[in-house]
């Protein structure tokens, strides 16, 4: 569903720090200073024990980009010091999507101003309405038209790979809970490590990719927020 990485149906994984620096570090060699916007995202990111560490790598190697740490909020207000000491250190913006759930926005609030943190929300509508994105299991929609529609701007660097999109960066969730067969080609991303120069890297971003045969985005509908039961229904 819109930016879904399937987390209602992943298995428990937390990222790798070291093979993170790692990835950071070749990406940054390729693509210098010209990331404008990096998100670290989950799941949910306040779930790893070294998120202050990961902060902090990203902003490292990626001085001059705008850094946002995608958040439901829920934690926010439990982080120790050496949390938001990292997020002021290393100019990181707290990005928090609202759900309807509760979260301390008051203590949050303190938190923020005491550390010099900019804290910005990404507010649905009063309907609380998803975009649900649909998939074609048998593949057979046209990748020119699919990558038009979708004009993807979410890439993914995900262990070592850097993806278009994120779905075919994470369906492997969708194969191992529904046993499905989304087949994920050398062509459907980047090895950085395999990189020869940064014309790789434009080119792959400028054009569709197989994977785009899955996704069926002009039968795109919205849908009321709820808690996933982990149905078929919900991604097919």
């Amino acid at each position: 569903m819109s930016c879904s990485h399937f987390s209602p149906i992943a298995t428990e994984n937390l990222l790798d720090v070291d093979k993170y620096e790692n990835d950071c570090k070749v990406f940054a060699k390729w693509t210098k200073n010209h990331i404008r916007k990096i998100h670290l995202m989950g799941g949910e990111p306040l779930l790893h024990i070294n998120v202050d560490k990961i902060m902090e790598i990203t902003r490292k190697n990626f001085p001059k980009s705008t850094i946002k740490l995608v958040t439901n909020g829920i934690l926010l207000d439990r982080m120790d010091s050496k949390f938001w000491n990292s997020c002021k250190i290393n100019n990181i913006i707290i990005s928090i999507t609202y759900y309807p759930i509760n979260i301390n926005v008051k203590r949050i609030s303190e938190l923020a101003a005491q550390y010099g943190i900019h804290v910005e929300s990404f507010k649905r509508d009063l309907n609380l309405n998803f975009r649900k994105d649909v998939l074609d299991a048998r593949g057979s929609q046209n990748i020119n038209e699919m990558y038009k529609k979708c004009n993807p701007v979410c890439h993914q660097l995900h262990e070592g790979k850097l993806y278009i999109c994120r779905v075919p960066a994470y369906v492997k969730y969708i194969n191992q809970y529904f046993s499905k067969e989304f087949v994920v080609s050398e062509n459907d991303y980047i090895d950085i490590y395999k990189i020869k120069d940064k014309k790789t890297i434009l080119n792959y971003l400028k054009n569709p990719i197989p994977f785009c045969r899955y996704c069926k985005l002009d039968v795109s509908e919205r849908i009321e927020w709820c808690l996933s039961k982990k149905e078929e229904s919900e991604w097919f």
